[in-house]
């Protein structure tokens, strides 16, 4: 019998590992450092501009420091002047490709209720882009916004694309009064209906929600289940060798990939 293999992302493209270029995070310097340590897939947040252009950012801002300017107001090539280290979905999908890695696309934007009304769904375009360039089946999508999995399952499926996707389980409650953030942990404790009404097919989870509850849950439902952010060594071997397990992201691939394969 096979040895469970645990697949490792490395999350924001391992940029954290190899450090800053220039001052800025680099995803593309990260997708190539991820690859020399056998990271199996990156993992990279998608933006959209206001101009329609999809971009990797984690902060909504593109990491400007500016609260007052987000990416979803300005076009690229003003995102492209303010942020600099920010690059195109299309020069990240580029970089995939050549390094052979999957994509974990987690996704920061929603379509807008007024253009959902006029037929557009950009979360769906921005899937179908990533598809375009690289194997289906090497692609995961992360959101935990339900309009935003149910639209990209229904294209995958009206596609025959063997995407996953993943809905995510967990987050801050910062700025939540105590009432709200209470509901909102047991939602994330008990998430049987937020997930099937989702349509998803995978689960990603916080590792406190993973140990806690939802290792056990999604092995009993039978789904995958991916955890994040795996960092610390203890926790990279305490999911590493859990068969229960499909996918770990963290900031520390290297490692990871080591452990796993010791």
């Amino acid at each position: 019998m096979a040895r469970h293999r645990v697949l490792v992302s490395a999350h924001r493209c391992g940029y954290a590992e190899l450090g800053t270029i220039g001052g800025h995070e680099d995803p593309l310097a990260g997708i190539a450092h991820s690859a020399r340590v056998g990271a199996d897939y990156c993992e990279f947040d998608v933006r959209r501009c206001s101009d329609g252009t999809f971009v990797v950012a984690h902060d909504a801002d593109g990491g400007t420091g500016d609260d007052d300017v987000v990416i979803a107001d300005l076009t690229w090539p003003e995102l492209h002047d303010r942020a600099p280290g920010v690059c195109t979905l299309d020069d990240l999908l580029a970089a995939l490709e050549t390094n052979g890695l999957g994509a974990h696309v987690d996704i920061k934007f929603r379509t807008p209720a007024r253009e959902q009304k006029a037929g557009h769904a950009w979360e769906v375009d921005a899937v179908a882009a990533v598809t375009a360039r690289l194997d289906p089946s090497r692609v995961v999508v992360t959101s935990g916004v339900q309009r935003t999995t149910t639209a990209i399952r229904a294209w995958a499926h009206d596609h025959d694309a063997p995407v996953v996707v993943a809905l995510s389980i967990g987050g801050s409650v910062r700025g939540m009064t105590w009432q709200n953030a209470v509901r909102r942990r047991w939602g994330e404790l008990f998430p049987q209906l937020r997930f099937r009404l989702s349509d998803a097919d995978a689960v990603a989870a916080h590792f406190a929600l993973a140990m806690i509850r939802l290792a056990r849950w999604t092995t009993h439902i039978g789904v995958p289940l991916l955890v994040w952010t795996v960092d610390s060594t203890w926790l990279q071997k305490r999911f590493l060798h859990d068969k229960r397990i499909w996918m770990i992201t963290t900031n520390r691939p290297a490692r990871a990939v080591a452990l796993r394969d010791r």
